[in-house]
C-alpha cells in the first residue's frame, strides 16, 4: 500500500513514517517510480511504535523491542521501575529536610538509596562536572545496573585510578561547549546514540551494508573544515591524547569489564564487529 493509505491507518505524520523507515523500524519495497510499497506488517509495527512513544520509550529501546519482543519490554520496564523508584525515595528525603529531621536519619535514608543507585549514579555523584561527563557518557547505557557485591573491588579500583590522573585541561570555551551539549543536548539522546551502537554490533554485517551511504556521508563529513575546525573534534582529540598518555584503555577498560557485565558481553560483540569493519572497508 502507499504512504498516504499507510497515514490514514496509523494516524501518523509523513515525516514520522520517513524517519521510522530511516532508522530501519520499517522496511517497505521501493518502487521503481520512487515511491514505497508498505506491507501490512509494516503498519502493525508502525503503529506498535506509536503506542510505544507515547508510553515515553525512545527510538533505541523501541528498536530493541521489535528485535526482542517481551524480552527487551521486559528489561525496560524493569529499568523504568528502579528509576521511579529511587525518584520516589529521594523526594522522600527532600521531605525529610524540609521538617527538619536529623542529619544522622537524613544519611541512614540516604546511604538506603545510594546501595540502589546505579553504577552511573555513583560515578557522576563522585566525579561531577566536564571530566564525568565526557569519561561516562559513552558508557552510559551499561553502567545502568546496580553495583553487586563481588564487582565492588574493580569499581573502587576504577574509582582510585580516575582520582589518580591528572587533571584533564579544557578552554573555558570548551567547558562551556560541553556543559551546553549535557544539557540542551540532554542525556536521553545520547542514550539513543548509544543503543543504536548495541543495534549496530548485533548484526554488525547486515548493519554496514543497510547503512553504507550514511558511513560514506559520516566519512565526508569528518573531512569537512567544519568538522575539523569545531569544538567537538578539538575536545575529542584532546581527550584521545589524554587517555593514551595516561594508559586508560590498558587499565580502566579491564576494570569496566569486570564490574559491568552488560559492557563486558558488549566489548566481546565489538571485537568482532571490528572485524568484520575492516573486512567491509577491504
Amino acid at each position: 500500500m502507499l504512504r498516504n493509505e499507510v497515514q490514514d491507518k496509523t494516524n501518523l505524520s509523513r515525516k514520522a513514517i520517513e524517519y521510522y523507515e530511516e532508522k530501519g523500524l520499517i522496511h517497505p519495497i521501493k518502487l521503481e517510480n520512487g515511491y514505497r510499497d508498505y506491507s501490512d506488517e509494516d503498519v502493525e509495527v508502525l503503529k506498535k511504535i506509536s503506542l510505544l512513544r507515547n508510553l515515553g520509550l525512545s527510538i533505541s529501546e523501541i528498536a530493541l523491542y521489535i528485535d526482542s519482543k517481551e524480552e527487551a519490554l521486559a528489561s525496560i520496564l524493569r529499568r523504568k521501575e528502579h528509576e521511579l523508584d529511587i525518584c520516589e525515595k529521594r523526594k522522600n528525603v527532600l521531605k525529610l529536610i524540609v521538617k527538619g529531621e536529623s542529619v544522622d536519619l537524613i544519611n541512614d535514608e540516604l546511604a538506603i538509596i545510594e546501595a540502589q543507585e546505579t553504577i552511573y549514579d555513583k560515578l557522576i555523584r563522585i566525579f561531577p562536572g566536564y571530566f564525568g561527563q565526557l569519561i561516562f557518557s559513552s558508557y552510559k547505557i551499561f553502567l545502568n545496573e546496580s553495583l553487586n557485591k563481588d564487582e565492588e573491588a574493580a569499581f573502587n579500583e576504577y574509582i582510585k585510578f580516575l582520582d589518580s590522573l591528572p587533571n584533564f585541561e579544557l578552554s573555558k570555551e570548551e567547558k562551556d561547549y560541553i556543559e551546553a551539549i549535557s544539557s540542551s543536548f540532554d542525556m536521553k539522546t545520547l542514550d539513543d546514540l548509544n543503543k543504536g551502537k548495541l543495534i549496530a554490533i548485533e548484526n554488525s554485517k547486515t548493519w554496514l551494508e543497510e547503512n553504507e551511504d550514511y558511513i560514506k556521508a559520516y566519512k565526508e563529513y569528518k573531512n569537512t573544515d567544519e568538522y575539523k575546525n569545531g569544538l567537538m573534534k578539538s575536545i575529542q582529540d584532546k581527550l584521545k591524547k589524554f587517555m593514551q598518555e595516561n594508559n586508560y584503555y590498558e587499565k580502566a577498560i579491564p576494570l569496566i569489564r569486570k564490574f559491568s557485565k552488560s559492557y563486558d558481553a558488549y566489548y566481546e560483540k565489538l571485537l568482532k564487529a571490528n572485524e568484520e569493519y575492516l573486512k567491509f572497508n577491504k
